[in-house]
């Protein structure tokens, strides 16, 4: 079995990213949802606490424009608040409200039905091994780009 080149693995990639996002957006609509939106409010709904704006950027590696437009429709929803930092007075903290909250269930069962496509026809074992793969190539990429 030859060795699969990068074009191989960058292709898979791509189009899990791609069908995956459709997937989410398709399922999210009902809800008045994108996938920007869903994503930023599952990681908020994931956290104990309000957030950075800027830790949100970060964290899913989203541009800062993006993120302020996500915000603002989400703002726009009812779905979240932003209030100035008391310790940063240009920075804003995210934080989500009780409508938010009263959705995230069905935004979770959105992520959560991706996931369970993903895993058909999966073994645990090769799961685990996927993502400890995947968590190196990462470290890896990382590593290099910390050197740019």
């Amino acid at each position: 079995m030859n060795m699969p080149e990068i074009r191989d693995i960058w292709l898979h990639a791509h189009n899990m990213i791609r069908s995956a996002r459709r997937i989410i957006n398709e399922n999210l609509r009902p809800l008045n949802l994108s996938s920007a939106e869903g994503n930023i409010l599952l990681h908020l709904l994931t956290q104990d606490h309000d957030i950075g704006q800027e830790q949100l950027v970060e964290q899913l590696d989203i541009s800062k424009p993006a993120v302020s437009r996500a915000l603002d429709s989400l703002e726009g929803k009812g779905y979240v608040t932003r209030q100035r930092d008391p310790d940063d007075k240009r920075a804003h903290r995210v934080r989500l409200t009780d409508k938010a909250r009263e959705i995230g269930p069905a935004v979770e069962q959105v992520y959560n039905h991706v996931y369970m496509l993903a895993m058909e026809g999966i073994s645990q074992e090769e799961f685990e091994y996927f993502v400890n793969l995947f968590g190196r190539m990462s470290e890896n990429f990382a590593r290099e780009q910390a050197k740019m």
